[in-house]
């Protein structure tokens, strides 16, 4: 059987969104909740009493979601909510630099490892990466949890 230029794309898309939404879920989960707490505050979006639960919480959604898109199962889902992640990331972002923020750490993989800046332009390639995995995982590909279970 001969691989189609789409089915290797739309593998390599899964493999660098999941993987990275894994690494960023694991590296906070790993890490001080409080560190992390403190990221999201200083974004100043959201009340004091979200900030502890969502510290908590997003970083094993990233996880799930990443090894949904990993592994393509519910391919086509699991690639809506890797993008509603990645929408969210850079409206946080976003507006942190509109109003002048500055962040030291975007909070994106636990410590400070890219800027800002850098994160945003790294978010809308998963964001364009999300969207061609929604797109091509219309029938399921191979290499994928979705056509093994099908």
């Amino acid at each position: 059987m001969r691989m189609k230029f789409s089915d290797v794309l739309c593998l390599v898309a899964r493999i660098l969104v999941g993987g990275v939404l894994i690494y960023a879920g694991f590296m906070k989960a790993v890490g001080p909740s409080a560190e992390f707490a403190a990221a999201i505050a200083a974004y100043k979006i959201l009340p004091p009493a979200f900030v502890s639960p969502l510290a908590l919480g997003l970083p094993y959604v990233e996880m799930w979601i990443g090894l949904f898109v990993l592994t393509g199962f519910y391919a086509r889902k699991a690639a809506v909510l890797a993008a509603a992640l990645f929408i969210v990331f850079l409206i946080a972002l976003g507006s942190a630099r509109i109003r002048g923020i500055d962040l030291a750490s975007c909070g994106c993989f636990g410590s400070n490892l890219l800027s800002p800046r850098a994160e945003i332009l790294m978010d809308v390639v998963l964001l364009a990466l999300s969207l061609v995995i929604y797109r091509l995982s219309k029938y399921p590909t191979p290499w994928s949890l979705d056509r093994a279970l099908q």
